[in-house]
C-alpha cells in the first residue's frame, strides 16, 4: 500500500477493496457531495433522496470496518441531509462524539426568502464506546478576555474541597463551532481553486491537529483516508505539516482526473 498520494478511482469500490486487503486508518476525514446538484464533473450530486441515503449507508458501513480500534470519523453534511447521516452512522454501530460546525461570516445567499447560509455541520463519531483521540491542548482559541483572569476562580472539588483554577496558558479549550473564513474573496485567491466545495486549509490542518494520534515525542503519527479528495486539502495540510517534522500517512481517493490534477499540482508546490 502506498500512503502519501492520491488514488484516482471510484471510492465506493477502492473502499471495499481496502477492507478486503485488511487496512484501516485512525482517521477518516472527509467531504463527500452533499447531493446539492453541484457539478464535479459526474452525477455524485444528482442522486434520488432514497439512492443518496443508500449509497451513503454503505460507505459509511465501508468507513467504519477502516477504522482503528481507536480511530474516528469526521464527516461534512449539509443541514438539508446531516439528521439522516448522523442516524445511518447510529445504525451501522458507531458512537456519537459531537456535532460540529463549521462556522463563516463571509458567506453569502443567491435567495431573500430565507436566512443567509453561515455554517456548514460535520459530524464526529468513533469506532469504541470509550477510546479516541482528541488532543484538546493543540486546538486551543484565545481567551476572548484576560479581564476574569486577573481574579483567581475558586470551585469544590469531588470531594468538596476547595481548589483555585487557573487559565491553561495555551488559551480556552475549543468549542464546536469552529470558525474559519470560506476561501472567497482576494484574500485566498492564492490558495483557491476551481473546486466547487474547496474547504480552507486553516480549518482542515485544525482537524488534523485535533483528531490525529501523536507519538511519545509529541509528533503527528497517524494515519488519515479522504475518500472524497477533490482538491485535495487534506492532502496537502498533511504534507505541510509533515515538513515541520510530523509523520502522518495519508490517502486521498478522487474520481475525477481533474481534480486528481489539482491536488498534485498543489501537492507538488510544497
Amino acid at each position: 500500500m502506498d500512503y502519501n498520494c492520491v488514488i484516482r478511482g471510484n471510492s465506493d469500490e477502492i473502499l471495499q477493496k481496502f477492507v478486503d486487503e485488511g487496512l484501516q486508518f485512525d482517521l477518516i476525514c472527509t467531504d463527500p457531495p452533499y447531493n446539492l446538484n453541484k457539478d464535479f464533473g459526474n452525477d455524485s450530486d444528482k442522486l434520488e433522496l432514497d439512492d443518496f441515503l443508500k449509497v451513503t449507508q454503505r460507505r459509511i458501513e465501508l468507513c467504519k470496518e477502516l477504522l482503528t480500534p481507536t480511530g474516528s470519523i469526521l464527516w461534512f453534511g449539509i443541514h438539508h441531509y446531516i439528521g439522516f447521516i448522523q442516524t445511518i452512522m447510529y445504525n451501522a454501530g458507531l458512537y456519537y462524539r459531537r456535532m460540529n460546525i463549521w462556522y463563516y461570516e463571509n458567506g453569502f445567499s443567491r435567495s431573500s426568502k430565507a436566512p443567509l447560509t453561515q455554517y456548514e455541520p460535520f459530524l464526529w463519531f468513533s469506532k469504541a464506546k470509550s477510546k479516541w483521540t482528541y488532543n484538546v491542548d493543540d486546538v486551543r482559541v484565545p481567551y476572548k478576555s484576560t479581564e476574569r483572569l486577573k481574579t483567581p476562580v475558586y470551585y469544590k472539588g469531588k470531594n468538596g474541597e476547595k481548589k483555585m483554577w487557573t487559565p491553561n496558558p495555551n488559551g480556552a479549550m475549543r468549542g464546536d463551532v469552529w470558525a474559519f473564513p470560506t476561501l472567497a474573496g482576494k484574500a485566498y485567491a492564492k490558495e483557491k481553486t476551481e473546486h466547487p466545495t474547496q474547504k480552507p486549509e486553516a480549518l482542515i490542518t485544525e482537524l488534523i491537529k485535533a483528531y490525529c494520534p501523536k507519538n511519545n515525542d509529541g509528533l503527528y503519527e497517524g494515519t488519515i483516508l479522504d475518500p472524497f479528495h477533490g482538491s485535495g486539502t487534506l492532502g496537502v495540510c498533511c504534507e505541510k505539516l509533515n515538513k515541520q517534522g510530523h509523520h502522518i500517512k495519508w490517502v486521498g481517493i478522487e474520481l475525477e482526473q481533474r481534480w486528481c490534477d489539482v491536488a498534485n499540482e498543489r501537492l507538488s508546490k510544497i
